[in-house]
């Protein structure tokens, strides 16, 4: 019995952190999993790899390390695996049928086609332009160069180039290259066309997710994936400054990093575009088909709180709200549904997330603008600590809410 256990457990936490698992809730995971099987087991998980220590029935101690080389975002498999999870502590099935299982390569647990999620970038990136900047024409050159933009630095190069950091770079910077040649046959300001391929790239919620880490006191953990966005944040920037230099050495027009010829639609057309781009990212993120209108729903709730109370002069007050809406309805729909609620929150926070004004910052500093640049700096770090810090409040009316329900369910009997 060790032996299975120590593999399955060492073989299910590497598939759980490549598909973007938190390690707090994989070392819960692996302790039960001990716990069930009585074996005293003890596990330390890090973005890269796991290491789980189990005694056996002789005192003696087993330990396994398994590597963990590529993470992406896919809450499909997140469900298969806690799916897999639950039959092996209820004991539905053995370890051994579990093992089986998760290196079976035959298994489909890929959540859609590569079409469908190419069709979702396409319309993500439309979605994102369309309302804020009002020009169709710039929309459908932003759908067209965000579905290249996500081919690039995902599916397209995953095989040829490991390191995700180096993708998003080439990514980045094919984004502003067809997004200049855009303006030149399409009239229009450079953010209307590049928006959707940038918001593909900005890790946004990589930070997001460190801080999470960081306040759950997984401090090694946390760090790596900080250190994973900041590289990754400069992996644009630098991108960014070297297409202008580029620009300005040809002696073409250049472009600013954020522009003022907006021209939003009505409130209404932006929360449906804002409804199609949650579904659209739901579906890169690999949210499960009959989790997906959840997850929209749980979207659209979080755009229209956090655009209620968006002011300059309240710098945390709409994130944090919006992002405690939608943790409890996500930890909601999680116990409704049994499923992970990151399955609802993931795409729900999207609206809120600073990865556009993180670029923004690097931008600003590295013209020079040292008191801007800090100031759109300390406000990333604001906006992804609310919203960390939103999702961590939302436990407590959700805990109210079970009490509730446990208390009325007892007395209805009696009436």
């Amino acid at each position: 019995m060790p032996q299975p256990l120590l593999e399955f457990c060492s073989e299910f936490g590497r598939a759980y952190l490549a598909s973007g698992g938190p390690t707090s809730r994989l070392e819960e995971y692996v302790t039960e999993l001990g716990r069930v099987y009585e074996h005293p087991t003890e596990v330390f998980a890090t973005p890269t790899g796991v290491f789980v220590s189990l005694v056996d029935k002789d005192g003696m101690h087993r330990t396994t390390l398994s590597r963990v080389k590529q993470v992406s975002m896919n809450l499909g498999r997140l469900c298969w695996l806690e799916g897999i999870f639950e039959d092996i502590t209820t004991k539905k099935i053995t370890l051994s049928q579990g093992l089986r299982v998760l290196g079976n390569k035959k298994v489909r647990n890929a959540t859609y086609p590569l079409w469908v999620a190419t069709l979702a970038a396409f319309v993500g990136g439309f979605a994102l332009s369309l309302p804020n900047y009002g020009r169709v024409r710039a929309a459908l050159a932003s759908g067209l160069i965000a579905m290249v933009t996500w081919w690039i630095s995902g599916p397209g190069l995953n095989r040829r180039i490991q390191s995700s950091i180096f993708r998003d770079f080439i990514g980045c910077t094919a984004a502003l290259a067809l997004a200049a040649t855009a303006q030149f046959f399409i009239p229009g300001p450079f953010e209307a066309f590049a928006i959707g391929a940038l918001i593909v790239l900005v890790p946004g919620l990589a930070l997001t997710s460190a801080i999470s880490e960081l306040a759950d006191q997984n401090l090694v953990s946390g760090t790596a994936k900080l250190m994973q966005a900041i590289l990754t944040l400069l992996a644009l920037g630098i991108s960014y400054l070297l297409f202008t230099d580029l620009v300005s050495g040809l002696g073409l027009h250049s472009f600013p990093m954020i522009s003022a010829e907006r021209r939003p639609l009505s409130l209404g057309a932006s929360a449906v575009g804002a409804a199609f781009g949650v579904t659209c990212f739901g579906i890169l993120f690999g949210v499960p088909r009959k989790a997906l209108p959840g997850a929209t729903a749980t979207g659209l709730l979080g755009w229209t709180v956090f655009h209620q109370f968006d002011n300059t002069k309240l710098l945390v007050t709409a994130p944090f709200l919006a992002s405690t809406a939608v943790g409890f309805v996500s930890l909601v729909l999680s116990n409704r549904f049994k499923v992970p609620s990151q399955t609802y929150s993931v795409p729900g926070i999207l609206a809120m997330l600073p990865g556009m004004l993180a670029l923004a910052s690097f931008h600003t500093l590295a013209l020079g603008n040292e008191t801007v640049g800090i100031e759109l700096g300390f406000r990333v770090a604001t906006t992804a600590a609310a919203i960390v810090f939103g999702l961590f409040a939302a436990r407590i009316p959700f805990t109210l809410w079970q009490v509730t329900r446990i208390r009325l369910k007892k007395v209805s009997p009696r009436l």
